[in-house]
């Protein structure tokens, strides 16, 4: 499942920065197509559907009652989940931004790809480093590890330099005031992440956009 987590990175990141617009109008299409097929699906319960069949490989424990013929949502949080900064910023968006200074001027620019880093980058990284490397558990039998958590920080934190490093240039100072700015959000929505009993997909991009 976390394939589709790298393919969103892919495939939203180049047009989310190229044509905020364009990219708005292909999640809300994409969402509605997710929704009539899922609709769809519902209507045809019965486990010897097709459709049915290749949904099973990709849900997990938070769609167990889609098998019976319930609603399935992580794949629609997803996209939803990667829009939702996009479509806040764009409601939100600011006037007059010459007076803010670089870094709040960043900031407000990293919105639109929040949703994008912490479920492409972050949950991605945060999931394999728990498979491969998790030893030590949060406690509240919480499924997600230590481990996990500090790559999901650090993969975020990684990528939010190397944007940061594109835009910014040799500037160090700025590059490291950005960090610092992105650094508590990160760990918040980290803490967040391994916290959470709720659906990552939707409750991450929401934290994140209000804390931002």
């Amino acid at each position: 499942r976390k394939y589709f987590h790298l393919m969103a990175i892919l495939l939203f990141t180049p047009i989310t920065w190229l044509d905020r617009d364009m990219m708005s109008l292909s999640y809300a299409i994409s969402v509605s197509l997710l929704l009539v097929l899922e609709m769809i699906r519902c209507q045809l319960s019965t486990e010897a559907t097709l459709l049915n069949q290749f949904y099973m490989v990709f849900l997990d424990e938070k769609d167990s009652s889609a098998a019976d013929g319930g609603l399935a949502v992580t794949h629609i949080a997803l996209v939803v989940g990667c829009a939702l900064p996009l479509w806040v910023h764009q409601m939100l968006e600011m006037q007059g931004t010459d007076e803010l200074s670089f870094t709040t001027k960043w900031l407000v620019s990293l919105l639109p790809h929040l949703g994008v880093l912490v479920l492409g980058v972050g949950d991605s990284a945060g999931a394999v480093g728990g498979m491969r490397l998790g030893r030590h558990r949060w406690p509240g039998a919480s499924s997600r590890t230590f481990e996990g958590s500090l790559c999901m920080y650090l993969s975020m934190m990684f990528a939010v330099l190397c944007t940061c490093m594109v835009i910014v240039g040799s500037n160090m100072e700025d590059t490291l005031n950005c960090l610092l700015e992105c650094s508590s959000l990160l760990c918040l929505l980290t803490l967040i992440e391994a916290s959470t009993t709720q659906i990552d997909n939707l409750c991450l991009p929401i934290a994140g956009s209000t804390i931002l």
